[in-house]
C-alpha cells in the first residue's frame, strides 16, 4: 500500500481522461466510481472530498467518457464492509499504455460488475488476463434508475464467462442474492490470485475528508 499524493486529482481530470479515451499522457491517479449519481446519464464519476458531489468524467469534446480504452488489468479484489452502510464492493485496478493507474470500483453484485468480472474471467479462461482491453459502460434504458452495465472488449469482442453467466442467470431467475454473493466473490478471488497481487482494503466509496492531501492507492 503506497500514499499517493491527490494534488491534481482536485485540478483537473482532463489529462487522465485524456490518456483513457486514446488521447495523450497523464501522471494523475484517482478513485473512479460507477454511476454514483443516479438522475445523471454519466457512468464514470471521480471522487471528490468530503461533502463534495462526485465528478462525472467527460472527454475532450463534452461528451461523457463511456470507454477506458486500451487498458491493462492490476488487480480484482474485494473490499469488505465494516458496518452497516458500507456496501460490499469489487476493486478494478487498471492500467494505461502510458503507465496511469485508476481504480475502478462499484458493488458486488451490481449488473455492472456481473458483467465487467466475468469478462475478466473469460480473458483468464482464453489464457491471458493481462493482455490490453476496452472497459466499455453503459446506462440501461429502461426502468426510473437506470442501471449501470459494463463490457470487457478485445478488438471489439465483448468477452463472456458462458458458465459464469448461467450460473448468475439462474441465482437471479430464484432470487437468490446469497448465490450470487458467493460466485462473484468466487471469481473475484480467482481473478486475485491469478494475478499474483496482495490483498489490499481501501474503502473508496467514502470521499476524502476535507483537506486531505493523500489518498491510500493500490501501486
Amino acid at each position: 500500500m503506497t500514499i499517493v499524493s491527490t494534488a491534481a486529482l482536485s485540478t483537473s481530470t482532463s489529462a487522465i481522461v485524456s490518456e483513457f479515451s486514446g488521447g495523450s499522457s497523464s501522471n494523475v491517479a484517482m478513485f473512479i466510481g460507477i454511476g454514483l449519481v443516479k438522475d445523471s446519464d454519466a457512468v464514470f464519476f471521480q471522487y471528490q472530498n468530503e461533502g463534495e458531489q462526485p465528478v462525472a468524467l467527460l472527454q475532450p469534446s463534452g461528451k461523457h467518457l463511456s470507454t477506458l480504452a486500451n487498458v491493462t488489468l492490476v488487480d480484482v479484489s474485494l473490499y469488505e464492509p465494516k458496518d452497516e452502510y458500507n456496501t460490499l464492493k469489487v476493486n478494478i485496478t487498471l492500467e494505461s499504455s502510458s503507465g496511469t493507474q485508476v481504480m475502478v470500483t462499484s458493488g458486488l453484485t451490481t449488473f455492472w460488475s456481473q458483467s465487467v468480472v466475468g469478462g475478466l474471467l473469460a480473458m483468464l479462461k482464453g489464457g491471458d488476463v493481462t493482455c490490453p482491453f476496452n472497459l466499455d459502460t453503459w446506462r440501461g434504458s429502461k426502468g426510473k434508475i437506470k442501471p449501470c452495465f459494463g463490457a470487457v472488449k478485445i478488438c471489439g469482442t465483448a468477452m463472456r464467462n458462458d458458465e459464469m453467466y448461467t450460473s448468475l442467470t439462474d441465482a437471479r431467475s430464484d432470487g437468490n442474492k446469497k448465490r450470487v454473493e458467493e460466485i462473484m466473490r468466487d471469481a473475484v478471488q480467482v481473478l486475485h490470485a491469478a494475478l499474483n497481487v496482495n490483498a489490499v482494503d481501501v474503502a473508496v466509496d467514502e470521499p476524502l475528508t476535507s483537506g486531505q492531501e493523500e489518498v491510500l492507492a493500490d501501486f
